[in-house]
C-alpha cells in the first residue's frame, strides 16, 4: 500500500521531526503510527501535534506504555492494540497529555472516567471501551481508509467531535460542495 506512510513511534522529537514531513508528502494519504514495541514516557508535544494533522491516522500500540498511549489512540481515526499492551496511568500525565478532555470526547465521558481512574490498564479494557480494537483488525480497516473520500470523512468526524451538531452539518455541506 504506497498510500501508507508508516511512523516508528520509539522517539518523540524524532517522531515529530517525521510528522511534518510526511504529512507534507503529496503521496501520503493514510498515517500509521506503530507504537506496537511500546511508547517512551512523555509524548506531549507530539500529541498536540497530531491534532494537527488532515490525514486519516491509523495507530497501532502494544508493549509497555504510559498514558501516552491512551493520547495516541483518542487521536488517532482508527487505533490497534496488541494483546501484550500494559498501560499505567498516573494523574500527572494524564494532566500533560489532555486526556480529561481528548479522551471524553473520542469514548465518552463514563468509559473515559473508567479508563483514567484505572492504576494500570490492558488491551481488552480499551478494547471494551471502544478506543481500539484488536491489531488483527488493522490491515483490512487501514485498506479501507486509502480510498480518497475517507479524508473528508475524517476531517468531518474531527470537526463534529470539537463543534455542535448544527455547525458540523453545514461543515459537511460544505465538504460535499468542494469535493
Amino acid at each position: 500500500m504506497p498510500d501508507v506512510a508508516t511512523l516508528k513511534l520509539t522517539d518523540w522529537s524524532e517522531a515529530a521531526k517525521a510528522l511534518r514531513g510526511l504529512t507534507r508528502d503529496p503521496g501520503t494519504t493514510v498515517l500509521h503510527l506503530d507504537g506496537s514495541g511500546g511508547l517512551p514516557a512523555g509524548g506531549a508535544h507530539f500529541v498536540r501535534q497530531l491534532d494537527s494533522v488532515a490525514l486519516p491516522v491509523v495507530a497501532t500500540v502494544g508493549g509497555e506504555c504510559d498514558a501516552a498511549a491512551l493520547a495516541i489512540l483518542a487521536g488517532a481515526t482508527l487505533g490497534f492494540v496488541t494483546d501484550d499492551l500494559a498501560v499505567s496511568v498516573h494523574a500527572a500525565d494524564v494532566l500533560a497529555l489532555g486526556l480529561t478532555s481528548s479522551l471524553p470526547a473520542a469514548i465518552g465521558a463514563a468509559p473515559a472516567r473508567s479508563l483514567l481512574l484505572s492504576a494500570a490498564l490492558g488491551a481488552a479494557a480499551l478494547v471494551r471501551s471502544g478506543l481500539a480494537r484488536p491489531a488483527e483488525d488493522a490491515i483490512g480497516m487501514i485498506h479501507r481508509l486509502t480510498d480518497p473520500t475517507a479524508t473528508s470523512l475524517v476531517r468531518s468526524l474531527r470537526f463534529a467531535a470539537r463543534s455542535t451538531p448544527a455547525r458540523a452539518r453545514e461543515f459537511d455541506a460544505e465538504l460535499r460542495r468542494i469535493g
